[in-house]
């Protein structure tokens, strides 16, 4: 049975939302108003086995229910207002009300470290999940001094019940379902929690759409890859999926970085049997060997819950990846006391947005002089169609290329400009008013960067339109990222790989890496929760995302060849180096010599 219970009320029909191929963020003053939820926290640093309680306020909107999540349940479990520190790292802790939102950053830290004289004591474990009349041990593995006593109570009776099981130990059976503390008091005046949650067995304990069967019974180990600063998020995630699906599969978690995770492998053997990657990594990680075609049926899936236009990014003559997140898209970050009597549409157009910026003493950061935002540039004026496309044949590639075209000699034309402008500079930084750049175009995964450097002052555009009639929005490419599934697995590891990946994309996963990275999910609107919704289209970079996507102004990145890249910065080279005032043939000489370079070899 596929678990997708709704308890939430639906928004009214003034609103409606969509973002690109996830909807159309809309909602006038005639529809809903979101609550406004705030928390008596911001910020809570706690150790393992401790326990603390955030209190929420609400402003009503809308009706609705307060909910609570956790980014990270290995690190930090919520449960009403009630967070317990279950391991070292950070996690963010979510209350929502009525499409408002309020986060509090939680830091865990091991409390068994410290003088040898300081009062401790160490539990087995913190965070424990058992089924109705099922049982576990909860042992005190470590005290100081040696001769501490301790006791344990049932924070609930009627969910577990506790029977001793030795002088520092207690055996917790499950009752009901539930969630409660056992708390753990020793005469040395510490205290320590263990959460413990009981399921009924029969499904999840989560609302969200977790997209695998809930009986799948698998055992085993397979060998996952994740980011090294996203290691704990992914340890989180595989102990759910082993919860919600009655699985006992031991996970190895393996460093697989998005962006060039076959670094350091001779060959696809020694990968990992599900592991993330970008667009722009297909088809490296084709030609290297490794990525098995999507099931028929969850090709399917993927249509159902993320659309076409994520199914055709996925795809390399077939589906090849399950999407988890749109995060690469470009956008402008900007401090808003910079542009403090400003003229009104200073930041609609690239050269209204230069003038005024070398008017003020500013700069604006637009590294035009890397591949990643020289190549969607060139292809501004094509309508949000790629300029430049790759298929797979065989174990290499062919390439067309279409640079030296009218939308291509136009867009360089502009680039020139804007490249040579005194105002242009390419250091990808941070906005800081002390280095004198209030305006910075940049990709949607520095969003946190930027909150945290510009503080009230932070804010978000879309891109600018390329000249000052608003020909077309600066292109943006749509940079997806997915699972892929290793071709070089035995038949019964691929039926498990396939299901682990679909998990890691579902609505259950894309929420909690939404509400711990703050990425934009690849979800349809139809597919998600109304909450998830409203939290999403509010974050200003998915905003300016989406009004780009009206324009023409987002390319769909589907696989590139790494030489797009290095071609781009060639081409950036020499038109810089045109002078202004320079007839056509100078640009189409550079745009002829970028088709060459980008089809060589294919």
């Amino acid at each position: 049975m596929k678990k997708r219970i709704f308890k939430w009320s639906l928004f009214p029909t003034a609103c409606f939302l969509l973002f690109g191929s996830l909807g159309v963020t809309a909602c006038d003053s005639s529809g809903f108003k979101s609550a406004t939820v705030r928390l008596d926290k911001s910020e809570i640093q706690m150790e393992v086995g401790e326990r603390e309680k955030l209190t929420a306020s609400v402003s009503k909107g809308y009706d609705s229910q307060l909910v609570w999540f956790s980014s990270n349940d290995s690190v930090a479990y919520v449960d009403n207002g009630y967070v317990f520190g279950v391991g070292e790292g950070e996690a963010r802790i979510t209350a929502g009300y009525g499409g408002g939102y309020a986060y509090c950053k939680v830091t865990v830290s091991d409390g068994g470290s410290g003088p040898s004289d300081t009062p401790k004591i160490n539990l087995s474990t913190y965070s424990q999940t058992i089924k109705v009349d099922g049982s576990f041990t909860l042992t005190v593995t470590s005290v100081n001094p040696s001769d501490t006593t301790v006791s344990f109570s049932a924070g609930d009776t009627n969910i577990v019940n506790l029977a001793q099981a030795g002088e520092k130990s207690v055996t917790v059976t499950g009752k009901a379902e539930g969630s409660t503390a056992v708390t753990v008091t020793g005469s040395n005046g510490i205290t320590k929690v263990c959460q413990v949650t009981v399921s009924n067995g029969s499904a999840p304990s989560t609302d969200y759409d977790i997209a695998v069967d809930t009986n799948l019974g698998y055992a085993g180990t397979l060998k996952i890859g994740s980011p090294k600063n996203q290691r704990t998020f992914m340890e989180g995630l595989l102990a759910d999926f082993n919860t919600f699906t009655g699985s006992n599969l031991s996970w190895t978690i393996m460093d697989f970085e998005e962006d060039n995770g076959t670094s350091g492998y001779q060959d696809a053997s020694g990968m990992p049997a599900v592991f993330p990657y970008a667009s722009d990594q297909t088809m490296t990680l084709y030609q290297f060997g490794a990525l098995a075609n999507v099931p028929n049926s969850d090709v399917e899936w993927i249509m159902d819950n993320m659309g076409n236009d994520v199914r055709k990014a996925a795809s390399l003559n077939k589906v090849v990846g399950y999407p988890f997140a749109a995060d690469n898209g470009l956008v402008m970050f900007y401090s808003k006391s910079a542009l403090a009597g400003a003229p009104e549409g200073v930041l609609d157009t690239l050269p209204g947005l230069l003038d005024y910026a070398f008017s003020q003493g500013y700069e604006v950061d637009y590294s035009l002089n890397s591949g990643f935002y020289m190549a969607p540039a060139l292809m501004s004026y094509n309508g949000g169609e790629p300029l430049y496309v790759v298929e797979p044949d065989g174990n290499s590639y062919t390439a067309t290329s279409n640079f030296n075209s009218d939308v291509g000699l136009k867009a360089a034309k502009d680039l020139r400009d804007a490249i040579n402008h005194k105002a242009i500079r390419n250091a990808n930084s941070a906005p800081k008013l002390s280095d004198y750049v209030f305006a910075t175009i940049t990709d949607c995964s520095k969003v946190e960067n930027f909150k945290k450097a510009l503080g009230d002052d932070y804010a978000v555009a879309p891109l600018p339109y390329i000249d000052a009639n608003k020909t077309a929005r600066l292109g943006s490419f749509l940079g997806y990222k997915f699972y892929g599934v290793n071709l070089q697995l035995s038949k019964e590891d691929m039926t498990k790989a396939c299901d682990v990946a679909k998990f890691l994309c579902s609505e259950y996963a894309q929420f909690k890496r939404f509400t711990q990275y703050n990425v934009r999910p690849t979800l349809l609107q139809s597919k998600m929760h109304d909450e998830f919704i409203v939290a999403a289209s509010n974050e200003p970079h998915i905003k300016a995302i989406t009004e780009q996507s009206k324009n023409g102004g987002v390319v769909p990145m589907k696989a590139v060849s790494s030489s797009l890249w290095s071609e781009a910065m060639v081409a950036y080279t020499s038109i810089k180096a045109i002078p202004a005032g320079a007839d056509d043939a100078a640009y189409i000489a550079v745009l002829k010599a970028l088709d060459k370079s980008l089809t060589k070899g294919s």
